[in-house]
């Protein structure tokens, strides 16, 4: 409200200005235009210009002129009417002009498609399609409106896709101009949200925030597990379909970079991981349905052990027929298999990985229900827990999906997946048949990445181009490689402009020529791979299926008005109550290694008496090499 009164104070003073400089442009011209009529009624009248004049050098006279002379009121606000609707005229026809009709010296020609018909969106048109200041739906950027910026967004009733493929290199304001403001959208709609992290930089600053929104707020934090909520993968394994859907993300993100495919390795792998998993999860109690126990069964590194086992279940049993494909492999193979697979999960060696997945505190379904926001916080430089993001997400959508299909549609929420970094977070399979039906779901994805090469590296044989196909909207925020920048060129397309070239003679005859000016039309990129490469950082272009591109500034998260009720936290502050027992041990670690530097400190300060700890004493030759007698002893 304060911010409402604060405008509209702005605005009166602005007329006020706006009204004063006309008083002492318009008057004189009024008196001039006055004594001009007289002048023609009466042949005699003689027209005063130094009255003129003193009105401009002492505007006071023409205040005094307006407040005394009710002719010469009359005419003024005659002419300051017509004045203001020229000025209005003249700015809503430069305003629906193309934004870019005469961009860096090119003069694109709008109405001449001889060439290519490629152009740039004007303002109208942009009205017609994006909600320009409604600051409803998912957030673009914004577009100036006079010397006022209005929030450009994609409306929630669109007919649009709401997929979005964002172009971002490294500095391109990512997270600043495009994941912050849109967390907010998303907050104030009541929609649930699903979002990677890469540096927990976002669950930092956005979590408080969705918290006092009445969030239900959940972290999967594979950097720093002891800040994170637990998930068990296997309690999503039903049936030997959702198996099947495990194996196949854990193999996809267990690959070793640039190794060589094997399709039959791979395969007699994947038979024996689905194996263990639908045994583990129709035979384990309950408290043991984990990947731990899956671990476990691998680190017998003895097949003819786990032919006993899988020997004694029934025909029938899920596990039984693709442990019967993986048992038909030779025993040198079947060997190499267990101790390729046992090295893949060898992860779950660690104790508080294993903490970490025995349980579930995240609820895969309840995103539809009530309004959540889960955080995926992966490590953007190394990939050995890529495999649990991946299966994170790939039954995120299978859950959802299946939901969405099931369950009542009436009060459902729709959920947002905001993926950051979407190539760092692990393969995720199908994942273009799954973006291509997530919209009639209720369900949409944001996937952002640096570049091309990188989403092809994860996606390859065209599944890179099929993802960014089923986006209806690409937003483009800044490129440093040419393959990146090519691909934008093209998206935008060609464009017929106009060729202006002055031929003139040479020598002596050149003296005389004033020169030969020809005008051609002639094709041209609508922006060119280099130019793409030198766009503004504060700049950036949004390309809409089926519509001109458009020029948008981006948006700092800042700017948002709902900005000023972040609550930034530290993630390490984060601490579920499974950690206690991790952080008690940690405190006490902490206690004994305080009072063991205290006694260090003390035994330093007289050499003579110096001891080695017990574990170097029995190993290590004492520098005087004289017998000394250790204290531990």
């Amino acid at each position: 409200m304060h911010s409402k009164k604060h405008n509209y104070k702005v605005i009166l003073y602005v007329f006020l200005l706006y009204f004063i400089v006309c008083i002492y442009l318009l008057t004189p011209l009024v008196v001039l235009t006055e004594q001009l009529n007289r002048a023609g009624l009466m042949r005699k009248y003689i027209v005063d210009l130094s009255k003129i004049g003193d009105m401009y050098k002492n505007p006071l006279r023409s205040f005094s002129m307006l407040a005394c002379d009710n002719t010469v009121r009359k005419g003024f606000l005659l002419e300051f009417l017509l004045f203001t609707i020229s000025l209005v005229v003249i700015y809503f026809f430069f305003r629906n002009m193309e934004i870019g009709g005469e961009q860096s010296g090119v003069n694109y020609l709008k109405d001449n498609g001889t060439q290519g018909t490629a152009n740039w969106m004007s303002a109208k048109e942009a009205d017609m399609v994006l909600g320009i200041g409604t600051e409803k739906g998912l957030v673009f950027g914004s577009i100036k409106d006079g010397i006022r910026s209005k929030m450009v967004t994609l409306s929630p009733d669109t007919f649009f896709n709401k997929n979005i493929a964002v172009f971002g290199a490294s500095g391109s304001m990512k997270s600043r101009s495009f994941v912050r403001p849109n967390i907010m959208q998303i907050a104030e709609l009541g929609e649930s949200m699903i979002l990677t992290d890469p540096k927990a930089e976002i669950f930092e600053s956005m979590s408080q925030f969705l918290k006092n929104k009445g969030y239900n707020v959940k972290a999967l934090n594979l950097v720093n597990m002891v800040n994170s909520d637990r998930w068990n993968p296997l309690n999503e394994v039903t049936d030997d379909i959702s198996a099947q859907s495990f194996a196949e993300t854990v193999m996809a993100n267990t690959k070793a970079p640039g190794a060589r495919q094997d399709e039959f390795w791979d395969k007699t792998e994947m038979n024996l991981l689905k194996a263990l998993v639908l045994y583990v999860v129709k035979e384990n109690p309950k408290e043991e349905r984990n990947l731990s126990a899956v671990y476990s069964m691998l680190a017998l590194n003895d097949p003819s052990t786990i032919d006993a086992v899988f020997g004694a279940l029934s025909p029938s049993h899920a596990a039984k027929m693709p442990y019967n494909i993986y048992s038909q492999a030779s025993e040198n193979v079947r060997t190499g298999v267990v101790i390729g697979l046992g090295s893949k999960l060898q992860v779950f060696q660690n104790k508080l990985v294993q903490d970490l997945t025995c349980k579930s505190d995240i609820n895969l379904t309840l995103p539809k229900k009530e309004k959540c926001a889960y955080f995926c916080i992966t490590s953007d430089m190394e990939s050995t827990f890529d495999f649990i993001a991946g299966l994170f997400f790939s039954f995120l959508f299978i859950k959802l999906v299946k939901y969405a299909d099931y369950a009542v549609k009436e009060g459902q929420k729709d959920v947002y997946f905001i993926l950051d970094e979407f190539p760092n977070i692990g393969a995720i399979p199908d994942f273009t048949k799954k973006i291509s039906t997530m919209r009639s779901r209720g369900i949409s994805s944001c996937v952002i990445f640096q570049n091309i090469a990188q989403l092809k590296n994860r996606y390859p044989n065209d599944g890179w181009s099929e993802i960014i196909g089923n986006c209806d909207s690409r937003l483009f925020l800044g490129a440093t490689d040419i393959i990146t920048a090519e691909f934008v060129s093209k998206l935008l397309g060609t464009a017929t402009v106009n060729d202006v070239s002055l031929s003139k003679s040479a020598g002596f005859e050149g003296m005389m020529d004033f020169g030969k000016i020809t005008n051609r039309t002639v094709k041209r990129n609508l922006m060119n791979p280099d130019e793409i490469l030198r766009l503004p950082n504060e700049k950036e272009i949004l390309i809409l299926r089926g519509q001109k591109p458009l020029i948008l500034d981006k948006m700092d998260y800042t700017k948002h008005r709902l900005s000023k009720f972040m609550r930034p936290i530290k993630v390490s502050d984060y601490k579920p109550e499974w950690t206690q027992k991790y952080f008690e041990e940690i405190d006490k670690k902490s206690v004994r290694d305080t009072v063991s530097e205290s006694s260090n400190n003390l035994e330093s300060d007289n050499p003579d008496d110096e001891e080695l700890p017990i574990e170097e004493y029995q190993s290590t030759e004492p520098k005087n090499k004289t017998n000394r007698k250790s204290n531990f002893w």
